[in-house]
């Protein structure tokens, strides 16, 4: 039964079930009176802007299905990245979701097996990897991709506990601004800067850094 849902699914449209609870920002803007303020619409627009631009989805598109809520932030990150190398619909990956199907069962379908490959994010998932778990190896590939990051400087990095969001936006601002990452991490960490206020000792609005990511992509 469930594999007749994943092929049927998987070959049509479909809509995951949202709910309408807007996820907005209030604080966009690097405020000296409240620097933390902005850290999260800065880090979020920044990692919005590096899966946009690696993945083949429209940025606008990425934060739609956010604001509808009803989406965990790690399943549409591993949604986005298997229908980009698979081609699957999203909306139909997030559907046999909702419907019971593993990531597991999704990739064993039929109708995916031929383009699954030996893609080293779709090994941990066949391993039984959780959710929660993939969105690290799947970033490290968005960051490779789009910075040419090394791998030993991501895990290095990594091993300092810095989130996804966190990491995406330091390799950001070390190729928008050509400082250091070791420097910028001192800011964070020694100097005990808030990102924002990194982002505006550098003159970058957490915008513009979302919007520089991006690059031409609207």
């Amino acid at each position: 039964m469930l594999s007749s849902l994943l092929i049927l699914t998987l070959l049509s449209p479909a809509t995951a079930g949202q709910t309408d609870n807007c996820h907005c920002f209030r604080d966009r803007s690097y405020d000296p009176g409240h620097k933390f303020a902005a850290d999260d619409y800065l880090l979020t627009t920044s990692f919005n802007s590096l899966i946009a631009a690696t993945l083949s989805v429209k940025k606008r598109q990425i934060v739609l299905m956010k604001m509808k809520g009803g989406v965990d932030p790690d399943e549409l990150l591993i949604a986005l990245y298997i229908a980009d190398k698979t081609e699957a619909p999203v909306d139909a990956l997030l559907s046999i979701r909702d419907n019971g199907g593993s990531w597991q069962d999704i990739l064993n379908s039929p109708s995916l097996q031929q383009t699954a490959g030996t893609d080293p994010v779709f090994a941990k998932i066949a391993a039984g990897t959780i959710a929660h778990d993939l969105t690290s190896p799947i970033t490290d590939a968005m960051i490779n991709t789009h910075y040419h990051a090394r791998p030993e400087q991501i895990s290095t990095l990594r091993s300092e506990d810095f989130s996804n969001k966190e990491l995406n936006l330091i390799f950001a601002l070390n190729k928008q601004t050509t400082t250091p990452v070791k420097e910028i991490v001192g800011m964070a960490r020694q100097k005990k800067m808030s990102w924002s206020e990194i982002a505006h000792h550098f003159n970058l609005t957490p915008a513009g850094v979302g919007k520089t990511i991006l690059g031409n992509q609207t």
